[in-house]
């Protein structure tokens, strides 16, 4: 009898004790591979052939951390977080920045991609379900791995092919379950013709898997596996996927029927996305996001004041936290988990993470002449959901904390040096509109007049530099030679170490893990979801209803870790008034981790948010000749960005509708 045979992809550092996957130093990121052959009856003849076959399909997985550019999901530049110069030629191959191939209408259903990118999961994460529908049905069959080793290993599998189908979602939307199905080969054409199943099936089953996972998989994870997948990492996901299974988009709303009231299964005429609202959708998404918060795992990350830290506003609590913003420092607290500073193993904030490099995305929001191409900017209207530094908006600032923004008034410019933590300085003769701000801000925005430390190089003129992007300026947009530069007049810093350096004797960068999903979004998700609730439910056990003091108390350590005020009573006096506020605190508090490009549109808002003109700083014009005056963006890429209703899922590759007659296209994408 022929036997079949598998291509296998392992990890050449293998530590292999048991079947557990973690044995790979970095489950999303398994660089060093080879390619080696098994027979199917060879696969299960032992834990390490199993294990690499495991990692086979782990190799196959998306990569989570690609923000910028060559990205599986459109990521920054897919939504108004950030926008780009588009494509350019940086020596050796042409960068491509996914999402601005989407906003300028570039993607087709035969056209997803480009050099080292795709937006195609739905045939590698296939490829990875059928791997693991493999794993499962064999693995009885191995024979020097115990019950316990089977059952855990099992799990792994589960949360593996859970997250495959997580990303067609995420991507695609609704996909076709596969179950434990093994599909035979060499079978007839209309044998391996399946329809989709609707978006709530999807989900159904999606977190059904993960909560089953969450159940055999680890609590913790060892300090050296960081990125091994844990019970918390399982049920995280969950909460995530029911919230947006909660949200307008895809339930009921004015935003369903819009973008999906036409879009129905070819096989029965059932609505692949509910065209009728269900609040209880938003009672499981609570009681979701509560699973995570009762394993009493997790908490946000936190650094203790010190001579450096910044008195609080008077009408910010002085508690110590979590009861109000004492005791710590607000500034490093949140900055110190993404630049590297806060050690991954111990940072209680960070459900799941990779350390793929995020690092090599550096060069695009580094400066020109300091190692960076500065392609890579943020719109003004993301500067301006930013808070003062005692919570107000910039359009209702106190006499404390004023907002001074005088474009032309040479006067209005900060007077001395301001240290703001220990890290951070704000220099004398910054323009005024960066003065008094929250300390996400600092954390996440670089403007004219920031100071880029870069101590790891100690080469004269490479360190310690004021960076300005006007015209005329050191990295303004005279300095390019390539017409590529800052477009806005802003960066995006999150992932910024005081100590990064990309040029200069001794230049480095501190390597830094990348959130996929942390705590601040399991509270911030809670509070949203039991905001939309009229009613008491119960799931699972657990009780939620629209208790302001449950909501206040999830939502206020978020803002209190960021030393700003805790929500008013006005602002959760009705519904609406809190989804406001809780939309632009997500915007804020998860700026440039990838998810604002879901948010707008499970929210349903994208094409509002769309429509509205992008504006930045005029970069063509020298400091106080109006250079401090937001203006549209002229930039191509911007002025060719459009939003098209079809843009709220991407399509589905061409070649897989051809294949199987019963599989829809997502709505206003070719067939």
């Amino acid at each position: 009898m022929k036997k079949n045979v598998f291509t296998v992809i392992s990890c050449l550092t293998l530590a292999i004790s048991s079947a557990c996957f973690v044995g790979c130093a970095d489950y999303l990121n398994v660089d060093e591979y080879f390619a080696d052959t098994f027979m199917a009856d060879s696969i299960f003849a032992s834990s390490v052939n199993i294990q690499r076959y495991y990692n086979g399909a782990v190799a196959l997985l998306p990569r989570e951390a690609r923000l910028w550019y060559y990205g599986s999901t459109p990521g920054l530049t897919g939504s108004d977080e950030a926008v780009s110069c588009g494509n350019w030629n940086g020596g050796f191959l042409e960068i491509q920045f996914s999402g601005t191939s989407l906003t300028t209408d570039n993607i087709t259903a035969t056209s997803m991609g480009g050099w080292d990118w795709d937006f195609n999961v739905w045939d590698n994460c296939y490829r990875i379900i059928r791997k693991c529908n493999t794993l499962l049905t064999n693995i009885d069959a191995v024979p020097d791995m115990n019950s316990f080793e089977k059952s855990e290993f099992r799990s792994e599998v589960r949360f593996l092919r859970a997250y495959a189908y997580y990303w067609i979602l995420r991507n695609q939307g609704p996909m076709i379950l596969m179950g434990d199905e093994l599909l035979n080969s060499n079978e007839a054409p209309a044998y391996y013709e399946r329809a989709r199943s609707t978006f709530d099936e999807c989900v159904d089953y999606i977190c059904t898997e993960f909560e089953a996972a969450a159940e055999n998989l680890p609590r913790t994870r060892p300090v050296d596996m960081i990125t091994a997948p844990t019970a918390g990492a399982a049920l995280a996901l969950s909460a995530r996927i029911r919230l947006t299974a909660a949200s307008p988009l895809y339930n009921g709303g004015f935003a369903a029927r819009r973008f999906f009231g036409n879009f129905t299964r070819c096989t029965d005429g059932v609505h692949y996305v509910s065209q009728t609202y269900d609040e209880r959708k938003w009672a499981v998404a609570a009681a979701a996001a509560k699973k995570v918060m009762n394993l009493n795992l997790y908490d946000l990350y936190t650094v203790e004041a010190d001579q450096y830290t910044v008195a609080l506003p008077s009408n910010v609590p002085s508690a110590d936290y979590p009861n109000g913003a004492g005791g710590i420092d607000p500034y490093r607290s949140y900055s110190e988990q993404f630049t590297g500073e806060a050690v991954p193993a111990t940072n209680p904030e960070l459900i799941w993470g990779t350390t793929e490099n995020i690092n090599d995305h550096l060069g695009y929001i580094f400066p020109l002449r300091f190692g960076g191409s500065s392609c890579v900017s943020v719109p003004q209207r993301m500067v301006d959901y930013f808070y003062m530094a005692d919570g107000r908006d910039i359009s209702n600032s106190s006499a404390e904390y004023p907002y001074l923004n005088r474009p032309y008034d040479r006067e209005c410019i900060t007077q001395g040096d301001k240290i703001l933590s220990r890290y951070y300085t704000l220099k004398a003769g910054t323009f005024a509109a960066y003065d008094n701000r929250e300390p996400r801000f600092y954390a996440n925005i670089g403007f004219s007049g920031r100071l880029w430390t870069m101590s790891s190089t100690i080469e004269t003129g490479k360190h310690d530099v004021i960076v300005s992007y006007y015209k005329g300026a050191n990295c303004g947009p005279n300095v390019s030679t390539n017409n590529v530069y800052n477009i806005t007049g802003y960066t995006g810093c999150k992932y910024v170490h005081p100590r990064d350096a990309c040029t200069g004797n001794n230049a480095r960068t501190i390597t830094k893990t990348y959130p996929i999903i942390r705590y601040a979004e399991i509270l911030l998700s809670y509070a949203e979801a039991l905001n939309h609730l009229t009613q008491e439910w119960e799931i699972d056990g657990i009780k939620v209803s629209r208790d302001k003091d449950e909501i206040r108390k999830a939502f206020n350590r978020v803002r209190f870790r960021a030393g700003l005020p805790g929500v008013s009573d006005e602002e959760l006096a009705t519904e609406e008034a809190f989804e406001a506020v809780v939309e632009r605190e997500r915007c804020i508090e998860l700026f440039h981790e990838g998810r604002r490009y879901y948010d707008v549109r499970r929210w349903g808002i994208v094409e509002e948010l769309e429509n509205e003109p992008l504006q930045g700083l005029n970069v063509n014009q020298p400091e106080w000749a109006g250079f401090y005056q937001p203006t549209i963006i002229q930039y191509s890429t911007i002025r060719e960005r459009v939003f098209k209703p079809k843009m709220v899922l991407l399509p589905i590759h061409l070649n897989e509708i051809r294949k199987n007659p019963l599989l829809d296209q997502n709505p206003g994408w070719e067939k």
